[in-house]
């Protein structure tokens, strides 16, 4: 074949392995990539200058670890579009897959006779092509501009080297550790290298450095930076989360970059892969055993590199340095650190089995086949989130990333984080797969879970799922590069937030265990007012104490439709679930003896319309913190309500209250200190609280008990509307044994007090 045709081939070969996937729906970090593209058209110089949730939680954009080339290539599709299509980004970004193919066959040219081989090898490397199979992530164009820099250096065309690596380089950061390697072709030749080499090789350095110099010219702050805040956090640089992230590697290079030959002589991997199934947790013993195989395969792939020397130095050493990169700079484990090797890594092969066309029609086959495996098993990933339907309302609550993400934010959700106040009513809709987790919000403290929808897939193979350890992705949800499973994929969990969480009455919406009581008082009934398309009352029946308690529900009419006479000997919680054909109206009560406490559990009706619209809780002067509505005020420092009456606080706190316009105006609070506090603590307890970060008082306590702390606040210290005050102990209770909070002092209440 000439050359012309080896390339028609080539291309022909790529888009058949692409094609199928083109209506791959939007999945993984493509939600976030997309709204970094977004943020293009409305500042187009500082795109990541924008904050957004990530599991619960605000993030600085900043801090992404790629910077913001790919976002400008999909800016640039949206024009050309003029709206967002899952097909023609698809279609778009097979110009990086053909670039990658086409790339990789000028780097192969450069080391063999048979370069075509080499490029069919990596199109159908099952790491390519799952992870090139995207609309707009950075993998694929990453990946194009980094083999066609090397093998323009490599070819000496180094100003169009220089280019493709700044590109790179722009793209994504781990492309950055590949120009220090190809200076290997110049040490092992003995040459020195000339300027243009390394003006080439410093191009993508002074490219990523002209734009965070942009960056700190236009927004004041550099990117790197935030980033640097991110990645310095403890939990990433735990050994045990490093060990796990380089053991999934060696994984990753035995399995999923492109067949390696094996050999009795390098099957002493299974020694290390012995050791790794013993010590998983949690794993089945057919688990175990995938674990002992790809850990082997992955050693064996280490030392074949280590071997190949003799047949490429620089091919062989640019795959083993670029790996040991990988492996101390990453703490994911994910698959796609690995793609800048997988170009070398298949021109290797080519090299030792040039003059035996069946290994390499071999080493083809098994690329090909585990690719488009794994290549649906990563679109039945993305596809089932497509079709979640959301719940009923004007808006609702998203607990979970990725695609589930995606497509329920674009059907009218907004995300949950920590400070989120659910409009009355509204519902959470949350995937136990895709990150949703519990962020401790109010909308979660007044939320029941009503109904499950499990989503199965067309295929056992799994890349990510809720029981088969596959970290494809990343090592929290597993070690096995992928794995099998026969349950369904996902259970999306759709919850109510209850709709009288402000309703007026006597009673106090609070917590025991973790549930939602509406604390009672005994004899006084509350009504509670009913949409018309209810049509049952979800409730528990809740106690604490001993004695007789009677629990009523009565219509608009006075007719009962629920009573029930308990008679309560430590706890009660009993869940009803109660029709209400045609109510519009329910008076509930409860007579209980005095020191028994009763209430009403949860409270959620279905299906119900949501009342109201979400925004900002108006802020109160003064919070009892065991009402679950003092908790958006509560801003840090605090941990759950126990037995629906108050808090213990940390050593340090901080509420926001509502400034009271009055002359006379004291910041009081209700404390205790449990027995044996002080001694366990090291002595007297001071505490200091400040307003806006001027101190207001310092008290200090000698002995355990309750007290009452109250300050005047003089006039110039608050502010208007709200105010932020600061509690500081100057010792509390350390975390010993099965208490891992520090314990400052329990709070009842607190907050500004008038007419004093």
């Amino acid at each position: 074949m000439s050359r012309t045709q080896q390339l028609l081939l080539l291309a022909l070969f790529t888009l058949l392995v692409h094609v199928p996937f083109l209506d791959q729906p939007v999945q993984g970090d493509e939600v976030n990539y997309l709204d970094i593209a977004q943020q293009v058209f409305q500042q187009p110089l500082t795109p990541l200058n924008f904050s957004y949730v990530f599991q619960g939680r605000m993030v600085d954009a900043a801090g992404h670890p790629h910077p913001p080339l790919n976002a400008y290539l999909l800016a640039l599709i949206w024009i050309l579009r003029g709206h967002f299509s899952v097909v023609f980004f698809h279609a778009c970004y097979l110009v990086f897959a053909l670039g990658i193919s086409l790339a990789a066959y000028a780097l192969s040219a450069r080391f063999t006779a048979q370069p075509l081989w080499a490029a069919l090898l990596v199109a159908a490397s099952p790491l390519v092509e799952v992870n090139t199979n995207t609309l707009a992530g950075p993998e694929a164009p990453a990946l194009a501009f980094l083999l066609a820099g090397a093998a323009a250096f490599l070819w000496r065309r180094f100003w169009i080297a220089g280019i493709a690596l700044t590109l790179a380089g722009g793209t994504e950061l781990q492309a950055l550790a590949l120009p220090p390697i190809l200076l290997l072709d110049y040490a092992l030749r003995r040459e020195r290298p000339p300027r243009a080499a390394w003006l080439a090789l410093t191009a993508p350095y002074v490219g990523l450095g002209a734009w965070q110099g942009l960056q700190w010219a236009v927004a004041g702050r550099l990117p790197g930076t935030v980033l640097l805040g991110y990645v310095e956090s403890p939990a990433l640089g735990r050994l045990s989360l490093k060990a796990s992230s380089a053991l999934a590697l060696v994984e990753h290079l035995g399995v999923l970059v492109t067949l390696v030959p094996l050999a009795l002589r390098r099957m002493w991997g299974a020694a290390l892969g012995l050791v790794a199934a013993g010590l998983v947790h949690g794993y089945p013993w057919w688990e175990r055993g995938l674990l002992l195989i790809f850990v082997t395969l992955g050693v064996n792939a280490l030392v074949w590199l280590w071997q190949s020397r003799r047949l490429s130095p620089l091919l062989a050493d640019w795959c083993l340095l670029y790996f040991a990169f990988a492996a101390v700079a990453f703490f994911a484990g994910a698959s796609r650190y690995l793609l800048p090797l997988a170009a070398p890594a298949a021109i290797l092969y080519v090299l030792q089995f040039q003059s035996r066309r069946r290994w390499l029609a071999l080493g083809l086959g098994v690329n090909l086949l585990l690719g488009l495996n794994l290549s649906f098993a990563a679109y039945e990933f993305a596809r089932v989130y497509a079709h979640v339907p959301p719940p009923p309302g004007k808006t609702f609550l998203v607990n979970g990333e990725w695609g589930f993400r995606y497509y329920l934010l674009e059907q009218g959700g907004r995300m949950l984080e920590e400070r989120s106040v659910p409009a009355p009513g509204e519902w959470i809709v949350s995937s136990e797969l895709s990150l949703g987790a519990n962020y401790d919000s109010l909308a979660e403290d007044t939320a029941m879970p009503l109904r499950t929808l499990d989503l199965p897939v067309r295929t056992p193979l799994r890349l990510v799922d809720r029981h088969a350890h596959s970290g494809f992705s990343s090592v929290s949800t597993g070690l096995l590069s992928f794995s099998f499973s026969n349950r369904p994929l996902d259970r999306i969990t759709y919850s109510r937030t209850s709709p009288f969480l402000d309703v007026p009455g006597a009673w106090t919406p609070t917590e025991f265990s973790g549930h939602l009581v509406f604390l009672a008082s005994s004899g006084q009934p509350v009504r509670l007012p009913l949409d018309d398309r209810v049509t049952k009352l979800h409730f528990a029946l809740f106690g604490r104490g001993k004695g007789q308690a009677r629990f009523s529900i009565h219509d608009a009419s006075g007719a009962a439709v629920f009573e029930q006479p308990v008679f309560i000997n430590g706890s009660l919680w009993e869940e009803h679930a109660l029709p209400l054909p045609e109510t519009r109206e329910l008076s509930l009560s409860v007579e209980a003896p005095p020191g028994v406490q009763t209430g009403w559990g949860e409270l959620v009706t279905e299906p119900g319309a949501q009342g109201g619209v979400a925004g900002e809780p108006t802020a109160a002067a003064y919070l009892r913190v065991a009402d679950l509505r003092s908790k958006p005020q509560l801003v840090s420092g605090w941990y759950p309500i126990e037995d629906g009456a108050w808090r213990w606080m940390a050593k340090q706190a901080e509420v926001v209250l509502e400034t009271p316009a009055g002359a006379r105006v004291s910041f009081d609070m209700d404390l205790f200190f449990p027995a044996d506090y002080m001694r366990r603590a090291g002595g007297p307890v001071t505490i200091s609280v400040r307003v806006n970060d001027k101190l207001l008082t310092r008290q200090t306590y000698q002995a355990s008990g309750g007290y009452h702390l109250s300050a005047m606040v003089p006039s110039g210290i608050a502010t208007f509307p709200t105010s932020k005050v600061s509690i500081r102990l100057n010792r509390a209770l350390p975390p010993s044994g099965a208490e891992l909070r520090e314990l400052g002092a329990i709070v009842a209440g607190l907050g500004f007090v008038t007419g004093k």
